[in-house]
């Protein structure tokens, strides 16, 4: 089935779409009733929120500041001199956020409401006064900006003029006439087309993430202020681009699913996240008043060790050790690594997925993701092959591998650049065997196991990369990864 959403093409797979809208509308639809019950807990969710969500939407763009930094800078603004383009962005970034959420039912979708958001986000930043809350007057890019500083297009944008104006009054236009599309399909698209569009000089993506926000609010779905849907983009920055950069290759008229699926199964993810917190934070009310104080610092400081935890509170070590281990049993706390290098986060901000997978094949060779603090890990614990080329026998694959030597290798870049890489893991272990899924004996940690101990805290965000090498041109084999992450 083909169906066509304002100028695209539109043909997901309708069961798993179908069954996504209901996951999300269950939620929505008992979300009155939590709202009422946990008042005092959701304060403090959207206070956390808002400082991850500002840190990330800014961080995707480029900007260096750590959640901690942007707390402290958000808890100091009034008197902030805001120096620094990073401290501009996020200061307008936040003020932005807090209009949407104050004030989202008497915040219209039209242009001149749109042009009044930008304005607002670039109030602080000085060397975009001359385009700020006006269309565009040169050609701009969507561009990703690497570990390095190094940018790479992503995809080509509208021309400036008339027809970025023509296509921001027709998707506009679109927005309010079009009554047959779902509102989280419609919201979806319209947060799409207007990256595609890219309609001011700067700030876009920034405003998109904003728009998503506001166009979620409009549409019923309140608990969204009490998650960070940024944060989520920021984890899954490489997906990001690369689903725009599937749908934008066939402009005009694109497929949009990808991009409508993605959108579906980051908000899926955050949803559960916000529950998983709404849990911890029951569990977390019934605490003495010591394991609150232990509770709270590990909650702002997540990937703390128990040593720092007694020196920063004056609490003995002994009664800290007993009181972690008891949080981590009735999991309210995530335990992590070993001995010395032993650290912990809050349960909800740890969300574990098992068995994920990620496909490498000959035409795409590298993926790569985010890890935001020391509670986040990736942890390989096989890899399946598929071949791609007539066989009549098993042990045909064998030679074929050791033909292309294929070896999968994993890269870590920390906050500080610092680079670590992990010995290669070879797909065959000698020439002749053949073995269609390895189960791995030890699994793969990352960062950990590249590491050889857990990074401290000011290494994170660390950016992952892991690329499927080989001794070939071209490959014979897919690859897939199955993993847990968190």
């Amino acid at each position: 089935m083909n169906d066509k959403i304002y100028a695209f093409s539109f043909s997901p797979d309708w069961m798993l779409l179908s069954n996504r809208i209901s996951q999300l509308d269950r939620f929505d639809a008992s979300w009155t009733t939590i709202e009422k019950r946990e008042g005092q807990t959701l304060k403090q969710l959207k206070a956390i929120a808002t400082v991850r969500s500002v840190g990330a939407s800014t961080r995707i763009e480029g900007s260096q500041m750590t959640d901690a930094e942007v707390e402290s800078l958000l808890k100091n603004l009034a008197i902030s001199r805001l120096e620094e383009r990073d401290e501009q962005e996020v200061a307008g970034y936040f003020e932005t956020l807090e209009l949407i959420s104050g004030s989202y039912q008497d915040i219209a979708i039209t242009e001149t409401n749109l042009k009044h958001l930008h304005n607002g986000l670039m109030k602080y930043s000085r060397k975009d006064g001359w385009h700020r809350g006006d269309y565009k007057q040169q050609s701009n890019m969507v561009q990703a900006k690497e570990a390095d500083g190094t940018t790479r297009i992503i995809f080509k944008t509208t021309d400036p003029g008339f027809a970025t104006q023509d296509a921001m009054s027709s998707l506009v236009e679109w927005y309010y006439s079009d009554s047959k599309t779902l509102p989280l399909i419609k919201a979806a698209v319209f947060v799409y087309e207007f990256l595609s569009i890219h309609p001011f000089q700067d700030g876009n993506g920034r405003l998109s993430r904003l728009l998503g926000t506001l166009l979620l609010l409009k549409h019923g779905y309140s608990w969204i202020q009490y998650v960070s849907f940024e944060h989520e983009i920021e984890s899954r920055k490489s997906e990001y681009y690369k689903v725009l950069m599937q749908c934008q290759r066939s402009r005009p008229g694109e497929e949009v699913a990808p991009w409508v699926e993605f959108f579906f199964d980051c908000l899926l993810n955050i949803q559960q996240q916000l529950m998983a917190k709404l849990e911890v934070q029951k569990k977390a009310s019934m605490l003495s008043q010591r394991e609150k104080m232990i509770y709270s610092f590990i909650e702002n400081h997540p990937g703390s060790r128990s040593g720092e935890i007694a020196r920063k509170l004056d609490i003995p070590l002994p009664t800290v050790k007993r009181m972690l281990a008891e949080m981590v049993v009735s999991k309210l706390l995530i335990q992590f690594g070993k001995g010395a290098g032993t650290n912990y986060t809050i349960e909800g901000t740890g969300v574990l997925k098992k068995d994920q997978a990620m496909r490498f094949t000959d035409t795409d060779r590298s993926k790569q993701f985010m890890l935001q603090h020391q509670g986040s890990f990736i942890e390989i614990t096989r890899i399946i092959l598929t071949p791609l080329f007539e066989w009549k026998h098993p042990g045909e694959w064998g030679s074929v591998l050791a033909r292309n030597g294929l070896h999968i290798r994993i890269k870590c870049i920390s906050a500080g650049s610092a680079t670590v890489e992990a010995p290669p893991v070879a797909l065959i272990a000698a020439p002749y065997q053949y073995q269609p899924v390895f189960e791995l004996e030890q699994p793969i940690n990352i960062p950990a196991g590249v590491w050889e101990g857990n990074p401290y805290k000011k290494e994170f965000p660390i950016e992952v990369t892991i690329t499927l090498e080989g001794s070939s041109k071209n490959f014979d084999f897919d690859v897939m990864i199955i993993y847990d992450k968190a």
